[in-house]
């Protein structure tokens, strides 16, 4: 076979072209120069020295020593440089400076002593280049470092026959290391198994001892792999490929090169290695104890591509564009936000000016706010750098005030602290003019709606008022805040999230190709395949829960039906009877298949549906674990915020700390020592949460859309020992709870066309109602504008009167049966809280130059509270007029692997949706009167109790709560009045076109639809009972 075909082949290759890469590649890249009981490459150690420290380098090295002395001196220093880098580094805690070590050396250097001799100075072994272009002197200083490739190496003192493939020296300094196979003999399994077998950090190999080389790199045609600490047998190696364009892991081929060539062509191209060890390479040490060990840190391919992708798209269009980072769980988000932190709060513009005054990084929990501080505290040496606002208090205020005085600072805080930090903007005006960054982790948590604007409009400049401030109309200043939030050319915001929704992709999204789409995305898939997560559906058990409710008394008077068929089937879920059946299930599965897990400290977590229900839950739980004595195996603990007040206990108060004896709850989850293993929650911890035992979830919620992959994704860490884990659902349907995975688990992008007309459009029809007019739009707009020297009579005078007129036409249209008028009165609640949405969703990305457009939102949003209908159906206690005959959990899918992995394939595409924005809608239609036995009967029909008969009746009584949304849709009227019965029936088409209007209608009352819905039989027979009706209609002449 041709030399060129085989692992010499790959070593030629990369060592040559590493040349045009700004490598020095001598005489074939032998290792002669190479000292391997030093790990040093001594001429390049001795240049560096000599040429950059020459006074220093004088007091070890004089001039006039030669011959022998000469040796002996260099010897001695070489020596002492070797000791310095075999060294544990140590972390000052105060500034986060290495002392000793690889990393220390490289960025401080080292210290040569003798008794009786001067003492030697000697500065960083490395010169990186300044991010000011204008400072010369430094960046020809870093043209002066000697990076070097050298291959075949020698690396054994005793084993002189044993060589690694390839070695990169930055200043005779080892940095890095590789081992190289051509897939056409071997791959790259081989070249990591070679590292653990014989590439053993022994005595007699230097280089390969723990913290003296900082990557060691498996390589092969298609795959890298990479480590910083060989351990034999027990080293771990992490993927280092780009990723599919499928979202898979590891490498596309590339037409005419070799897959893995980005290693050598990009990663190790001159400049960006060199910021990669100035930038990013760090000693992580385990605790902040002096002296603790540690780990050296190298950036994740995907790691480095974000923030270099970031950085270089600032450089080249400036400050003020959006950026959206979707990064899955396990991408190792949080050091990926510090490095670009870091690099942002020193990047410059052309004229060496700074790009960002501050960088601001915003979490959404406090957790992850240290979790962030700490790591950005970590990477760079420097003091005051990062500035934590902690929420409430009064003693960070005057750091606070000086951070963005000075700028130059990473500013971390929460979500509930951010106001803070940006009142004081907005308040001073010495900071006007300034640009900031901000980082937002879970972007999509907060950063949206109001939010996002309120952080867009308080970091605004507000330089372009002009100087005669007091003579600007109302008008001219509401345009002017919607541009300044269209613009934002002061503001950079950089969005993090696991599981982006629509409106993250369209607020933060990047356009190309007539799409919306993350910068930079780290798929779920990618993340499963390469093992930094695990698939969290592979082992998925669902209970189906029978039971029949009856009337307490004879009722004859008409109920809401949708808000009474929901209500009564919350009071079967909830009921005492129910939870305790759930508890034992819980706690009995638990004992039997989790407990034992992980040398006994698996842990496992209840997701309810509300904070009352993590009430119940925990009595209960903790009720039935004190009755079967499990109390020595295992505890429950509960979370939740604030307080809770149970009717069915007389109102008794519960509160987090009362339940569980005191203490943070995450820590004492968390710790070791103490016997919780059970922790029940409703919306606590939905993000951010990181417990690698968590090893069962038991989910009594319903689950929907992107809450369904942050809920389980609770899970998906992985922990030595982790093989798999469980999910017991009692309430989704598996199909659902898959499809709302597929949606994240590769890529996706929303439309880029937003229709600029639809909320001018909606204005026009809410204006025709005529319940309000431009003075009034007028009046609110002042009252707003005025602030504090505003009174609640300003807006009250003008929205009663609104509200009073509205009230008084739909009882008008009650009093006269007139069901259409009804249906237009409460159109206009319905079209209010649209044109709302529309308004907050569609003004952070199109810049409308209409103050009327602004000024209708500022009364409609103030409008909407008073638009309530008093005289309705009275607000009953449905669940109150029945009562609970019979109940039981049944197991109806056991231990199933749904595994997203499962029927995964290169050339499956069921993972990359394109959302397409439709219509803004809200509100609720107007609700359907009849009988209570009708609610009974359906309620019935979805809980059916085992051999129990189904009344069709009951469907129908369900069916018709949805039928005015059925008949509101002129498309299907327009199908069902152009066909004929047999092509409707028989149109597979029409079918799915009924079955697609609901699940977009769903929202209105999602636990009673989903009950049909996710059933395939009931379904089916839903949009069959559906048909058979509009064709009975249009036979009689009634479909209009």
């Amino acid at each position: 076979m041709a030399k060129a075909n085989l692992e010499i082949g790959l070593e030629d290759t990369i060592c040559s072209e590493l040349t045009d890469y700004g490598w020095l590649y001598e005489a074939g890249g032998a290792d002669k120069g190479f000292d391997a009981g030093l790990a040093l490459y001594p001429e390049d150690v001795l240049a560096w020295l000599s040429s950059q420290y020459p006074d220093e380098y004088r007091k070890v090295i004089p001039d006039r020593l030669t011959g022998r002395d000469l040796k002996r001196a260099q010897r001695s220093l070489l020596e002492d440089l070797a000791t310095q880098l075999d060294k544990k580094p140590v972390v000052n805690r105060k500034t986060g400076q290495s002392t000793g070590g690889l990393m220390g050396v490289l960025h401080t250097g080292f210290v040569y002593s003798r008794p009786g001799r001067s003492t030697a100075r000697f500065g960083a072994m490395v010169a990186f280049s300044p991010a000011d272009p204008t400072i010369i002197a430094a960046r020809k200083r870093s043209q002066a470092n000697v990076l070097r490739v050298i291959r075949q190496v020698h690396f054994d003192t005793e084993r002189t026959k044993d060589t690694i493939d390839v070695m990169l020296l930055v200043n005779g300094i080892p940095v890095v290391t590789m081992e190289l196979k051509a897939d056409s003999s071997q791959n790259v399994i081989d070249a990591m198994e070679q590292y653990k077998s014989d590439r053993k950090p022994v005595k007699t190999s230097r280089v390969l001892r723990p913290g003296r080389c900082l990557v060691h790199f498996a390589v092969s045609d298609a795959e890298v792999y990479m480590t910083t600490k060989l351990a034999g047998n027990a080293t771990t190696f992490l993927p280092f490929n780009r990723g599919r364009e499928n979202g898979h892991a590891g490498n596309d081929p590339i037409p005419g090169g070799i897959a893995t060539e980005y290693l050598w062509k990009q990663v190790l191209e001159r400049e960006l290695f060199l910021r990669i060890l100035g930038n990013f390479a760090f000693f992580e040490p385990k605790n902040k104890r002096v002296g603790a060990d540690g780990t050296l840190i190298f950036p994740r391919y995907h790691q480095l591509r974000a923030v270099e992708r970031v950085v270089a798209d600032i450089s080249e269009q400036g400050p003020g564009q959006p950026y959206l980072i979707w990064h899955s769980a396990g991408s190792g988000k949080t050091k990926t936000i510090a490095w670009l932190a870091h690099r942002l709060s020193r990047h410059v513009m052309p004229n060496g000016e700074p790009t960002f005054d501050s960088v601001i990084l915003v979490s959404d929990r406090t957790v992850l706010d240290k979790n962030l501080r700490d790591s950005v505290q970590m990477l760079r040496a420097s003091e005051g750098l990062v500035v934590p606002i902690e929420h409430g208090s009064e003693a960070k205020s005057e750091r606070l005030n000086e951070a963005l005085t000075v700028g130059n600072a990473i500013i971390t805080c929460t979500l509930q602290t951010f106001p803070e930090v940006l009142s004081r903007i907005e308040s001073r005006e010495d900071l006007e003019g300034r640009r900031w960054a901000v980082i937002a982790d879970e972007a999509h948590s907060s950063q949206t709606g109001r939010t996002a604007n309120a952080l867009r409009e308080l970091l605004a400049d507000d330089g372009e008022l002009g100087d005669d401030e007091d003579e600007i109309a109302a008008d001219d200043l509401l345009l002017l805040k919607k541009r300044r939030t269209a613009q934002a050319a002061n503001i950079t915001f950089i969005a993090f999230t696991a599981t982006p929704k629509e409106k993250t992709l369209a607020l933060f999204g990047t356009a190309h190709g007539g799409k919306k789409a993350a910068f930079d995305t780290y798929t779920m898939a990618q993340a499963i395949q390469e093992g930094f997560i695990l698939d969290v559906l592979t082992n998925y058990s669902t209970y189906e829960m029978f039971a029949r409710v009856a009337a307490k008394a004879e009722e004859s008077d008409e109920v809401e039906l949708d808000r009474a068929v929901s209500d009564v089937y919350k009071f079967v879920r909830l009921h005492d009877t129910a939870i305790s059946q759930k508890v034992q299930i819980v706690v009995e599965h638990f004992k039997e298949n989790v407990l034992g897990e992980l040398d006994g400290q698996a842990r496992a977590m209840v997701v309810t549906s509300s904070r009352a229900n993590a009430v119940r839950w925990a009595l209960q739980m903790n009720k039935y674990i004190e009755a079967k004595g499990y109390g020595r195996l295992f505890k429950a603990l509960v979370a939740f915020s604030e307080k809770v007040t149970l009717k069915e206990t007389g109102d008794l108060e519960y509160t987090e700390a009362s339940m569980n004896g005191g203490g943070d709850v995450e820590e004492k989850f968390k710790d070791d020592k103490q016997d919780y293993r059970v922790m029940i929650v409703a919306n606590k911890f939905q993000t951010g949460f990181n417990e690698p035992r968590l090893i069962a979830m038991y989910v009594d919620k319903k689950l929907n859309g992107v809450a369904t992959v942050q809920t389980l994704s609770r899970l998906n860490r992985t922990h030595a020992g982790k093989t798999t884990t469980m999910v017991l659902d009692f309430v989704n349907d598996p199909e659902s709870i898959l499809t709302d995975f597929k949606k994240y688990y590769q890529s996706a992008s929303i439309t880029e066309e937003l229709d600029p007309a639809e909320l001018p459009e909606m204005g026009t029809q809410l204006d025709a109602y005529g319940f309000y007019d431009h003075d009034d739009m007028d009046a609110i707009t002042k009252a707003e504008l005025d602030g504090k020297d505003a009174t609640h009579r300003d807006f009250v005078k003008v929205l009663q009167p609104i509200a009073d007129a509205w009230l008084t036409e739909l009882m008008d249209a009650r009093r006269t049966g007139d069901d259409d008028a009804v249906k237009t009165v409460m159109d206009f609640r319905r079209l209010v809280r649209s044109y709302i949405s529309a308004w907050e969703l569609y003004t952070q990305i199109l810049d409308y130059r209409d103050a009327d457009l602004h000024k209708r939102a500022l009364l409609l949003s103030h409008l909407q509270r008073y638009l309530v209908d008093r005289h309705g159906p009275s607000e009953e206690d449905y669940a109150a007029r029945v009562r609970l005959e019979g109940l039981s959990m049944q197991p109806k899918l056991i231990e199933e692997d749904l595994g997203l992995t499962k029927t995964d394939s290169e050339d499956d595409e069921w993972g990359a949706l394109s959302f397409v924005p439709s219509r803004i809608g809200g509100g609720a239609d107007t609700p359907e009167l009849g009988p209570l036995d009708k609610v009974v009967d359906a309620v019935n029909e979805m809980l059916a109790a085992q051999n129990a008969g189904v009344e069709r009746q009951a469907v129908a009584g369900f069916i018709s709560t949805t039928w005015g949304k059925v008949m509101a849709n002129q498309e299907i009227k327009g199908t069902v009045l152009d066909n004929t019965p047999e092509q409707l029936r028989n149109s597979t088409a029409f079918s799915e076109k009924l079955l697609q209007l609901l699940w977009q209608q769903r929202k209105s009352n999602e636990e009673i639809s989903d009950l049909v819905m996710f059933d395939e039989k009931g379904r089916r027979m839903f949009a069959s009972q559906l048909l058979e009706e509009m064709i009975r209609l249009r036979e009689n002449g009634e479909l209009e």
